[in-house]
């Protein structure tokens, strides 16, 4: 149900379809939203400050993506966790520069992005002893088994896969 309106707020739509002993397909249209800045997504933000609420220790998720449509669904993700605020990057060297900046709690790392791609922006932060311990998550539309597999021995934490409908 959450999932069903944060896409129907994003003026998007979601279905799915069943058939009984095959399997369960679950599909999302996104609508591919233009209207966001590179400008804005390349602004380092100032240096967060968290305070606890509600006995509640206030995480922070880097996540590096050059697709709008993707960076605002996770956005709209996020919301709705108080205890979770989000920064984004849309290539690896603002992400670098906004890893180092923030130290965040857990890094959402786009495979393949313009300029450095996310194995090359990994390895950076995996040599800098500031970043080095954040945990990684690669998400990429490479949905081949190696290719997961080349991600988690190259360094990331888990691999996620995009899934996108014509």
């Amino acid at each position: 149900m959450i999932t069903k309106e944060l896409v129907e707020l994003m003026s998007s739509t979601i279905g799915v379809s069943s058939t009984t002993g095959v399997g369960t397909e679950f599909w999302l249209e996104l609508i591919n939203h233009t209207s966001l800045q590179d400008s804005t997504l390349n602004t380092i933000p100032p240096k967060l400050e968290f305070k606890e609420q509600n006995n509640t220790i206030q995480r922070v998720l880097l996540y590096v993506e050059d697709n709008p449509a993707n960076l605002m669904l996770v956005e709209q993700i996020i919301e709705i966790k108080p205890d979770i605020s989000i920064l984004t990057a849309s290539d690896g060297n603002m992400g670098i520069a906004l890893a180092r900046a923030h130290l965040p709690d857990a890094i959402l790392l786009d495979i393949n992005l313009p300029g450095i791609s996310g194995f090359e922006t990994l390895k950076i932060l995996r040599e800098d002893p500031s970043t080095a311990h954040i945990p990684v998550l690669a998400i990429s539309a490479n949905a081949m088994p190696q290719d997961g597999d080349k991600a988690l021995k190259a360094g990331y934490w888990f691999y996620l896969v995009k899934i996108q409908r014509a």
